[in-house]
């Protein structure tokens, strides 16, 4: 019997639009409050504005855009409170994958995130905020995918998402006018990395498990005041 081959449906113009502007969101492309003319993403796309509106609906279900009452799109800012609220959940979530994955973890597994920890130092010292974000949720990524459950693996990456969008955030709403100074946040996250890859290598799950649950969100949001555009 000749095996069939499973074939990918072509992505529809909608998810080929939805992805590029989510993608340009989370990476910090298109700013906070920045506005999103429908007529001239269709433009570049060189499509109708149907495609657009409904990839604008999909991002506005996600909380990426706002869309106000006069039908203008801009992309969404995050508050202090909101995002207390998030690291609430992920930190508990990311606790529970990072301690099942430690007896998972191979010498090779060990040994790139050794390397990865090494190049989040490289971004700490030369004061690279943006790469240091992403590459921290690299750390965590490889870390989630051999938690053993799927489902909590695929919610956390769903998450990480909006660990990115987020990061970003607080990158240009925090520190734009400083580009040369390196955020507190970066100083204990660095420090808690270095002691992630240290019960890492030692299997101590227990000490993983009590690092994470402190880790995300540490230093900027014990401040009571809602970040703004300055």
């Amino acid at each position: 019997m000749i095996a069939k081959k499973l074939i990918t449906p072509p992505s529809t113009i909608t998810e080929i639009i939805y992805d590029f502007l989510k993608n340009s969101i989370i990476n910090g492309q298109f700013k906070p409050g920045q506005r999103l003319h429908e007529k001239e993403i269709a433009a570049q796309f060189q499509v109708s504005t149907t495609p657009v509106r409904e990839a604008f609906q999909r991002l506005f279900a996600e909380k990426y855009i706002v869309i106000n009452a006069r039908r203008d799109v801009v992309v969404a800012s995050v508050s202090i409170e909101e995002l207390r609220d998030f690291f609430e959940v992920v930190r508990v979530l990311d606790a529970l994958a990072s301690k099942k994955a430690v007896t998972n973890l191979t010498k090779e597994d060990i040994r790139e995130l050794r390397e990865m920890t090494k190049k989040l130092g490289r971004f700490y010292r030369e004061k690279k905020i943006a790469e240091y974000v992403s590459e921290n949720l690299k750390i965590h990524y490889k870390i989630w995918s051999v938690c053993g459950n799927k489902y909590l693996y695929q919610f956390l990456v769903k998450m990480g998402e909006k660990y990115a969008f987020y990061g970003n955030q607080l990158i240009f709403m925090t520190f734009k006018n400083e580009a040369v100074k390196r955020p507190s946040f970066m100083d204990s996250s660095y420090k808690d990395h270095l002691e992630l890859m240290d019960a890492i290598e030692k299997q101590e799950a227990e000490r993983l498990e009590k690092i994470l649950l402190s880790h995300w969100g540490k230093d900027f949001l014990d401040k009571k005041e809602t970040m703004t555009e300055e």
